[in-house]
């Protein structure tokens, strides 16, 4: 079973003992056509390597990678326990190995060598995609810049030109698309290192899911029902801020929070943790 290993650059420079150790851990598993491996919001507990057939991965419902032997298939969500991003899909008969990754960080503890070339190998990857992303989203940046600049000159344009029944809702599209497009708009989840909450008037408090410079997102079990304005206390690692804000129509296990106007000195410091949190993002 360990040859099946020595193609995979998560287990190169592992001894052919380790290897071997290895393969005691992994079990074979065989998957007919339309198998679904894992889906889209699943915490990650199965690491798969594919060694026959062929798997879509789907976002929303369409295939966006076709996956080939050998490949290995949700390495770092079984490892830490990610929700998985994607759906995994057999789409013919195929051959697995797979090991959960209880099992694998079990086999580690028992085996400190055999673990520190994996750990290596497995930061190795992590960041090597991380900065695929991040080229990937520059160049969405740039894109966006782009298109920001062309919509503004497409609106002077209209504004400009003679009026017709087109005119306005042209330009009031245009507006909105700007509007949408504008940096307040960046979207922040809080990361586990920079953690945010909010603390209600009766002292229940509730994590942050996203933010921004003009909204919130929380637990619904955060909102009082039957009060459209809402208030409390943001507690930001450093400082806490009173805000208030208009909750946006919604359902579900959250809600939003759009923010009221804050004074300069809380605004700087709502700045100043959106920045720290997107730095989280960058590998120096």
């Amino acid at each position: 079973m360990s040859t099946a290993f020595v193609s995979v650059p998560l287990f190169q420079g592992i001894s052919e003992e380790g290897l071997q150790g290895l393969g005691e851990v992994f079990e074979r598993f065989e998957a007919d056509e339309a198998t679904v491996l894992f889906s889209t919001g699943e915490v990650a507990d199965w690491l798969y390597l594919l060694v026959d057939g062929r798997v879509a991965l789907q976002e929303e419902g369409e295939s966006t990678i076709e996956l080939q032997p050998i490949s290995l298939i949700g390495e770092l969500g079984a490892m830490v326990g990610l929700k998985r991003r994607v759906t995994a899909i057999a789409i013919t008969p195929s051959v697995f190995l797979r090991a959960t990754g209880a099992s694998l960080r079990a086999f580690f503890e028992r085996n400190a060598s055999v673990a520190v070339t994996f750990y290596q190998n497995l930061l190795g990857m992590s960041a090597d995609k991380i900065r695929r992303d991040e080229q990937r989203i520059d160049d969405m940046r740039r894109n966006l810049i782009k298109t920001q600049k062309a919509l503004k000159a497409m609106r002077e344009l209209v504004l400009e030109s003679p009026s017709t029944e087109l005119s306005e809702p042209i330009h009031d599209m245009l507006e909105y698309l700007i509007a949408q497009n504008r940096r307040a708009n960046y979207v922040v989840a809080p990361p586990s290192a920079l953690p945010v909450s909010v603390r209600l008037p009766d002292g229940s408090a509730f994590p942050v899911l996203q933010m921004s410079r003009q909204f919130l997102e929380i637990p619904s079990a955060a909102i009082a029902r039957g009060n459209e304005h809402w208030r409390g206390v943001l507690l930001l690692p450093n400082t806490e801020i009173p805000i208030a804000g208009t909750l946006e129509a919604g359902g579900g296990e959250s809600a939003r929070v759009n923010l009221d106007m804050l004074i300069d000195e809380y605004s700087a410091s709502l700045e100043d943790y959106l920045t720290q949190a997107q730095l989280l993002d960058i590998v120096l």
